[in-house]
């Protein structure tokens, strides 16, 4: 823990030195202080964008929710790739495919975030 300790520092004080703000929240993740850099607020100790829910009250960090989606969304694929595996009629196939190809662009844009 402590190397990880370590880096997540060094990210913390490479952004300052970038011109970075620590704000006074922090990470719903990991507790951390968040840091701002330009428009975008990130975690140096998760190494991650922090990414607010938009709504009339308080924002809201929706990050503690996207580790979950992601590992949902692998669960999901692990199960596809299991049926893939044992069928063998083509239009399931098919359907199967392409539920694997939009679960992947899901992922992949989960990981832009």
């Amino acid at each position: 823990m402590g190397e990880d300790n370590d880096a997540s520092i060094k990210r913390m004080a490479d952004l300052l030195r970038r011109g970075a703000t620590m704000l006074a929240e922090s990470c719903p993740q990991c507790g951390s202080p968040l840091m701002k850099v330009g428009n975008d607020i990130y975690c140096a100790t998760c190494n991650r964008r922090i990414v607010y829910a938009k709504s009339d009250s308080t924002p809201a960090p929706i990050a503690t929710t996207l580790p979950e989606l992601r590992e949902t969304l692998l669960e999901k694929l692990r199960t596809v790739n299991e049926t893939l595996q044992r069928e063998t009629d083509v239009e399931v196939l098919t359907k199967l495919s392409n539920l694997v190809v939009l679960l992947l662009r899901a992922l992949r844009e989960l990981n832009k975030v």
